[in-house]
């Protein structure tokens, strides 16, 4: 996905399609019907044939403006072989007419739609042979019009300098592009490694040195608690040591490191978890992240105040997305009027990486948390 210099060069790409397109219509338009050139006065059907061009050239500008980017190569390399037939078929029509005085009606057009052609495909022998019907197009008007074949070789070779220029400049402006969001990527990430090395720094020497002396100088007799004060503590460290995201873009793993968490802390979590394993389940970090710290808040709502020890934590990959939810026998509660905190650790996190969550339960009869995030 291009980044936002990506992003911005495509939208200038497109409008230089655009501006392109409209000015060759505007310029035969110009040539023919405001100078002297007569042609479609000898040329039946004339305005019809520009009306075709004009048809074709609103659907690239109209590509250009949904996409804002340029049109696929394959619809500028199917309207250069549409523009090449009106050429041909114009030509046909009117031969006698272009006997001694040459094709050059639709010669700038052309020219222009050449250019449209090299920004367009991505590949320069993809460019060259699009632009071959437009080149092979030209031969014939020129032939046609009983010029010699070597008079129309320096404009039929335009068609590909244009194009080749075209390419390279525009190859030339995307890879700068990458270049640039790779760049602010790499600042963006070190400054991420800066700020969570200060923060290391802090929550070592002040929170983490707090939760090993409680265990260690005996502050907590409950063990229970200790347990947990103990499990805090372990996470914290390898927090501090950049190792609390180690499970990546595996949502199995992630998983299994809540739930042994959440053991740690005095509950008894099942994970099932089968059907992620053997689908082979790869997730963007930020969306394994999101469902973790949701399934996490899930299981410490039911430590504090389910009324019961026990949940079964169950993953399942579907066509188009992942679903896992949350399962309690507890105490439940009126799910309608689920509280703020619910909204802003689950289902506002969810929602933030495309996800929907459903949080379902009744009084007594225990909870069901459900998030659904796509693949």
């Amino acid at each position: 996905m291009a980044g936002e210099a990506g992003a911005r060069t495509e939208a200038v790409l497109a409008w230089t399609v655009i501006l392109f397109r409209v000015g060759a219509l505007a310029e035969v338009v110009a040539l023919n019907y405001v100078g002297d050139s007569g042609w479609r006065r000898h040329i039946p059907g004339f305005g019809a044939a520009l009306a075709v061009l004009g048809l074709t050239s609103a659907v690239v500008v109209m590509a250009c403006r949904l996409r804002r980017r340029p049109p696929a190569g394959r619809l500028v390399a199917a309207d250069a072989v549409l523009t090449a037939g009106v050429g041909v078929g114009m030509t046909v029509v009117a031969a006698a007419a272009l006997r001694g005085s040459g094709p050059d009606f639709l010669l700038p057009y052309m020219l222009l739609v050449s250019i449209g052609i090299g920004v367009c495909v991505r590949t320069l022998p993809g460019a060259l042979a699009a632009t071959a019907p437009l080149a092979a197009a030209y031969l014939y008007m020129q032939a046609a019009s009983g010029f010699f074949w070597l008079g129309a070789l320096p404009h039929t070779i335009g068609f590909w300098v244009n194009a080749g220029i075209a390419w390279f400049v525009t190859s030339l402006l995307r890879r700068n592009a990458a270049e640039l969001d790779e760049a602010r990527g790499q600042v963006a990430r070190l400054a991420a490694e800066q700020e969570r090395a200060r923060n290391g720094r802090i929550l070592h020497d002040r929170v983490l040195q707090t939760l090993e002396a409680l265990v260690r100088d005996g502050w907590v007799n409950d063990e229970q608690v200790k347990r947990h004060v103990a499990a805090e503590a372990r996470w914290l460290r390898r927090y501090v040591r950049g190792e609390h995201d180690s499970a990546g873009n595996n949502l199995v793993t992630a998983l299994e490191e809540v739930v042994e968490h959440a053991n740690q802390a005095g509950l008894s979590v099942q994970l099932h978890a089968a059907g992620l394993k053997s689908a082979g389940v790869v997730l963007p970090i930020a969306t394994v992240e999101a469902v973790t710290g949701a399934v996490r808040e899930a299981l410490t709502n039911v430590r504090k105040h389910a009324g019961t020890d026990q949940a079964v934590v169950h993953g399942q990959a579907r066509h188009s997305d992942v679903v896992v939810s949350v399962l309690d026998q507890g105490n439940g509660f009126e799910s309608r009027g689920a509280g703020m905190g619910l909204r802003e650790s689950i289902e506002a996190r969810i929602a933030d990486i495309g996800g929907t969550s459903v949080i379902d339960s009744t009084p007594g009869e225990g909870t069901l948390i459900e998030l659904r995030v796509p693949r």
